[in-house]
């Protein structure tokens, strides 16, 4: 019986349990980006409560980029010396960290909101080096890996989308074309750095001639195949995975990109008690949940879980986290 305080091996990484924390928004800093006290408290709570894996609050590459003003800030002066202190704090309770990085617009220095189609061979070059630049501050910084945001209509997610990328060269056209823009990151971090490369994905989306979820395993193979270490799946909205006893549409596409590739796989998906989540674990194949606004409304929620065996979060699903764009909780 698969349980979620499970101690597992996740790639490279050993896990107290089988919870990932995924991060969205920081609006907790200082003038300057700096965070304050309220940050390094709440990835304390969050540590040392029974999580297995921490993914960071969005990173952002650019000051112009759209959700800038929500996200973390890698370009700050003090963002090593304060990160440094929030991967000590994770460490202590021997739970790794990954640094988020997604960008929603990308400036190729001719233009600020260039997209897949009209991106130079020039500018690509570009965006590839700021984006494992990324990868090594965060590695100074002390993050044991990097999660590239992939999916949720973010720019690279965009760019693999067939919907968007109508490229004739050897960045569009087929799967592994689209890719190759992601692919030739991950094979640069894995050849320089001693970093985990996590890729957060969409299973599908609705636009007719967009992802489906043939298209998003194939997608997924081709990370694999350039040396990405697991994979993270994420939509604009996820319905509750497990109603019932029947598997939700969500879960049935996890299971078959588990089979498909051999690497780790995170399930997202709207659960928030833990005999729904042990359910699912030991019904389906899924060996990791991420979960991510109950962390918002309570950041040791896990505690109280592992202590008493049961237990179900305060969280709402009100989404006000989410769509207001702060680190806070509205309801509690």
């Amino acid at each position: 019986m698969k349980d979620i305080f499970d101690n597992v091996q996740f790639g490279d990484l050993n896990l107290k349990s089988r919870i990932v924390r995924t991060g969205t928004w920081e609006t907790e800093t200082s003038e300057g980006g700096f965070l304050t006290p309220d940050v390094y408290d709440r990835y304390e709570k969050i540590a040392s409560s029974g999580t297995g894996l921490i993914v960071s609050e969005i990173f952002a590459l650019d000051y112009k980029d759209r959700f800038f003003p929500y996200s973390t800030n890698m370009n700050y002066k003090g963002f090593i010396k304060d990160y440094q202190m929030v991967t000590d704090i994770a460490h202590k309770y021997d739970v790794p960290i990954l640094g988020q990085l997604a960008f929603f617009y990308y400036d190729d220095g001719e233009n600020q909101k260039v997209e897949a189609n009209e991106i130079t061979e020039q500018g690509i070059r570009k965006l590839q080096a700021e984006v494992i630049m990324a990868a090594k501050k965060f590695s100074f910084a002390g993050f044991d890996g990097i999660q590239i945001n992939m999916g949720n209509n973010f720019y690279i997610a965009r760019f693999m989308n067939p919907y968007f990328n109508q490229r004739n060269d050897k960045y569009g056209g087929n799967t592994e074309n689209r890719v190759r823009i992601s692919a030739e990151i991950i094979k640069v971090i894995k050849k320089t750095m001693d970093m985990h490369v996590s890729c957060r994905i969409n299973p599908w989306d609705v636009r007719k001639g967009g992802m489906t979820a043939d298209e998003s395993i194939a997608i997924a193979k081709e990370l694999e195949k350039a040396g990405a270490d697991s994979i993270q799946l994420t939509a604009r909205t996820i319905s509750q995975v497990y109603d019932k006893g029947e598997k939700h549409p969500f879960l049935v596409y996890a299971e078959k990109l588990i089979d498909a590739v051999d690497i780790p796989v995170i399930l997202g998906g709207s659960l928030r008690d833990m005999k729904t989540i042990n359910e699912v674990l030991n019904s389906s194949t899924v060996e990791y949940i991420s979960m991510s606004k109950p962390f918002v409304a309570q950041a040791d929620f896990l505690a109280d879980w592992k202590e008493n065996g049961e237990g179900v979060a305060i969280c709402q699903s009100c989404s006000n986290c989410y769509s207001k764009k702060t680190s806070n909780c509205f309801k509690y």
